[in-house]
């Protein structure tokens, strides 16, 4: 084998390998601050946040209407932990919607110059 050829595949793999820890990064990103806040405003009930505890244990907040509730999940069931005052959540909400928007703006800036033509 020539040495030329090891050495491009040897190049191939460590770009794909490169890629695949920038997919895996960007992933993990987006996923971090797990907020639906894009449906917030046009459902009945939406997941707000939701959280595992343990292997089979979520915690979640949901709207349901104006109100927002507390609500634990496991194998055994569903059940309610409390009712939360809006005026803790919203502000919650709209600082983490600013910070998607931002987030999306930057991932979306090095595809910019495309968009133009």
């Amino acid at each position: 084998m020539n040495i030329a050829f090891v050495l491009q595949v040897i190049w191939a793999f460590a770009l794909v390998a490169l890629l695949l820890v920038g997919l895996m990064y960007l992933g993990r990103t987006i996923q971090r601050g797990r907020i639906v806040s894009a449906s917030i405003g046009r459902r009945l009930v939406s997941t707000i946040e939701s959280t595992a505890l343990a292997q089979n244990v979520t915690v979640h907040v949901v709207r349901v209407a104006d109100k927002y509730f507390l609500v634990g999940g496991g194998s055994a069931g569903v059940s309610l932990l409390a009712e939360l005052p809006a005026s803790e959540i919203e502000p919650y909400i709209e600082t983490h919607r600013a910070a998607l928007l931002e987030q999306r703006a930057s991932l979306m800036r090095p595809f910019a110059r495309f968009r133009k033509s």
